[in-house]
């Protein structure tokens, strides 16, 4: 359970504050031209592929829905991103079941067996994928970030299951997932972004269930647009379980 918390505050965090940087401030206006020359304006400069990931963004607080039985003095405040993620729930309904039972804390044995169910789903699967190379995507939209938020989690959840029969399968498809070459030029800033944030917290999710072959990945991406994603990712990995371990150890 502890490895299964730590894993879910890694991605959050991540996703919170460094997969989904704040839109960059509007460019500065092109000089007046001179009076005496007519030389043309430098072009402007372009943009990488892959934006850096900002280290000091405000974190997003994402508050759960009251819980059955609340008073209506005790629930959680609500912000605008709890009503996104509802929205994007109601119209995926495989991920609003992944989420009920996940966030249970006693299932029942009947419970138990559909979520793993869940997990060991091969088509379930590969809708993530799917929606994970966002192969269409070319403008941002809050929808589709919140569908790929929650489709990283599952993966990470299912692979948490160490006896899971498809945990060889997952394996590869995170794998495939992190080096997938699925960040254009082509789309919106905030689109490469967001998709940035997906690799890193995936390839955390490979650090934490086979750092082996994680490392192999990193070696693989050397001279490649990801490879600073993918060190990013190891960095952050390797610090935060730092971390957690100097905190279980200060309050044994």
């Amino acid at each position: 359970m502890g490895v299964a918390c730590v894993a879910a505050a890694l991605l959050f965090a991540l996703w919170n504050g460094a997969g989904r940087a704040p839109a960059p401030p509007p460019e500065a206006p092109p000089p007046a031209p001179s009076v005496t020359a007519s030389v043309p304006p430098a072009p402007p400069a372009a943009q990488p592929l892959v934006e850096p990931l900002a280290e000091d963004a405000t974190p997003v607080v994402i508050s759960e829905p009251a819980a059955p039985g609340e008073a209506v003095g005790q629930r959680r405040p609500r912000f605008r991103v709890d009503d996104l993620r509802d929205e994007m729930m109601a119209s995926n309904p495989d991920l609003a079941q992944f989420r009920t039972l996940q966030r249970k804390v006693l299932l029942k044995p009947e419970e138990r067996e559909q979520l793993r169910g869940i997990y060991k789903d091969r088509a379930r699967i590969e809708v993530a994928r799917q929606d994970l190379l966002a192969e269409s995507e070319q403008t941002y939209s809050d929808d589709n970030q919140f569908r790929r938020m929650y489709r990283v989690e599952y993966l990470g959840m299912a692979l948490e299951w160490k006896d899971n029969p498809e945990r060889a399968h997952l394996l590869d498809t995170v794998e495939s997932l992190v080096m997938a070459r699925n960040i254009r030029s082509t789309q919106d800033l905030d689109v490469r972004r967001s998709l940035s944030g997906d690799k890193v917290e995936m390839m955390m999710i490979l650090l934490h269930n086979d750092r082996a072959r994680a490392e192999q990945l990193l070696a693989q991406s050397r001279g490649t647009p990801y490879e600073p994603l993918l060190e990013y990712a190891r960095v952050r990995f390797d610090a935060l379980w730092a971390l957690a371990r100097q905190q279980q150890t200060s309050n044994p």
